[in-house]
């Protein structure tokens, strides 16, 4: 923990009660892990639906079991005092006005004063009108709960930097160019639509974003100015967050969003193809890097309302970004063991930027997924490749918009904090300056850490583990049937670009 008489952090936090909307989700997690071992909060109260039988307390508990919270729990005598801080809220987003108990309300409205809300559906492919429920509603309603707190401090609304993706330049700054006249009549417009209407509807109204996750989040940003720019609130937009630099474990990540879901094929020795301008410069951010500047930007929020009227907004992205999706993806390539890394290399992957090649190679995998669910089927296995390769296919296609996009970014603010408002201490405890990671080590890690604590969790649950020779078989027939869908690719790469 870090010392409180030189720490503005610390000090900031001590004996605070904390307030997450979001716990259970992967920056949510990482969050909740840093506040518990690295601040002196006086609680933490974690606000998680009950889910699939699964009471929020049940949810809770199992979340802090695992492996990412095992440092807070190393001290056997603190981290006794560090559970009974941790109170799991139980919150119904359907209830327009019971999103908890009475009870539970109370004490929330009594002694909460630093808020961090992380409510969000990140689903690119849900309906407008579900998008727009949880990413605007639902955050609508949770903050008429904030605005009734008594000691309120600080309310951090965590959104998305492609919350403007619609823009080649981004600014810290709210954008309420929102056609229709708004997003309260885009939202009124939805609700009287038919499932037909309103799939015919959206393109025109999500306009020039990608899904209707970025646009509900643009909406969002807008509905918590027009409502409760009065609260001493302010917007942090991260990237595209990814798995732990260096805290608590270094590479850690549990969920096949972004990138990791796109490199589960290659980790497995199976062929696999990706749709990127590997040109190029992508946003991404670790994400205890993440936890660590939504930490000191809550701090500096909280500085800046009593200092001016309008919202802060801040972009976490690397003003010095150099890397290219080419670079990152031969840093990806490092990750695998040396078989993998040379089926890899010869035969097992095709990033393109050709869509025509890239459908014949969704074909391949598609064929791929066919043969392995038949051969799963044939060893008494359920089949599961070829949903497997389809959530890859339709995730690549997802993020073809952000593979094939730039963007020019202003970020003051955000080099503010780090330039100027960080102490030296703080700093080593609290890194978040993007300039200093090393960006080759952290992507060559990546790949190992998708593998160990994203991929194997689920392998070991699985009741049809095969033995060691029935492994070694698989992976020669991957390479044999990998080797057959390469060649047929390089038949047709001479007809076809890059």
């Amino acid at each position: 923990m870090s010392d409180g008489n030189s720490s503005k952090i610390a000090k900031f936090y001590r004996g605070s009660t904390v307030l997450i909307t979001g716990a259970s989700g992967f920056l949510g997690q990482v969050l909740l892990e840093k506040i518990l071992r690295s601040l002196d909060v006086g609680k933490v109260y974690v606000m998680i639906r009950a889910k699939r039988n699964s009471s929020a307390a049940e949810r809770l508990q199992r979340m802090m079991e695992g492996i990412l919270f095992e440092k807070v729990w190393q001290d056997p005598v603190r981290s006794k005092e560090v559970k009974g801080k941790v109170i799991p809220v139980e919150i119904d987003l359907d209830s327009e006005n019971n999103l908890v108990s009475e009870e539970m309300k109370v004490r929330l409205l009594e002694e909460v004063d630093v808020v961090f809300n992380l409510l969000a559906s990140i689903n690119f492919n849900e309906p407008v009108d579900c998008a727009l429920r949880t990413n605007v509603e639902y955050t609508d309603r949770f903050l008429g709960l904030v605005s009734q707190m008594k000691r309120l401090k600080v309310v951090v609304h965590v959104s998305t930097f492609f919350s403007n993706c619609d823009k080649n330049m981004i600014e810290e700054r709210i954008y309420d160019d929102i056609g229709f006249g708004g997003y309260a009549n885009v939202m009124n417009i939805v609700s009287k639509l038919s499932d037909s209407e309103r799939q015919t509807m959206e393109p025109l109204l999500i306009g020039d974003f990608p899904n209707t996750y970025t646009f509900s989040k643009k909406c969002a940003e807008v509905m918590v100015r027009e409502k409760y720019g009065s609260l001493p609130i302010g917007i942090f937009r991260p990237p595209i967050v990814s798995s732990t630099y260096q805290e608590p474990i270094a590479g850690w990540i549990d969920n096949f969003n972004g990138p990791s879901g796109l490199v589960v094929m290659l980790s497995e020795g199976l062929y696999s193809a990706a749709l990127v301008d590997t040109r190029k410069r992508p946003y991404l951010v670790p994400v205890d890097y993440c936890v660590n500047a939504l930490l000191i930007c809550a701090v500096d929020i909280c500085k800046q309302r009593s200092l001016r009227s309008d919202i802060p907004v801040y972009n976490y992205t690397n003003p010095d970004q150099i890397f290219t999706w080419e670079r990152i993806i031969e840093r990806f390539y490092e990750g695998l063991n040396p078989y993998k890394r040379l089926l890899a290399t010869l035969l097992t992957a095709t990033v393109t930027r050709n869509p025509v090649r890239y459908a014949v190679c969704k074909t391949v995998m598609r064929v791929e997924g066919y043969i392995l669910d038949l051969l799963r089927h044939l060893r008494g296995q359920d089949p599961a490749m070829g949903k497997i390769f389809e959530r890859m296919i339709s995730q690549s296609d997802v993020l073809k918009f952000f593979t094939f996009h730039e963007w020019t970014m202003q970020n003051e603010n955000m080099q503010r904090v780090w330039n100027d408002e960080v102490t030296e201490q703080d700093a080593q405890v609290f890194p978040l300056d993007l300039t200093k990671v090393d960006w080759d080590d952290y992507y060559r890690n990546f790949v190992p850490g998708v593998v160990k604590y994203a991929i194997e969790p689920r392998k070991a649950k699985d009741a049809g583990k095969l033995t060691n020779g029935k492994v070694e078989c698989k992976r020669s027939l991957y390479a044999i049937w990998s080797f057959l869908f390469q060649s047929l690719l390089n038949l047709l790469k001479n007809f076809m670009g890059h």
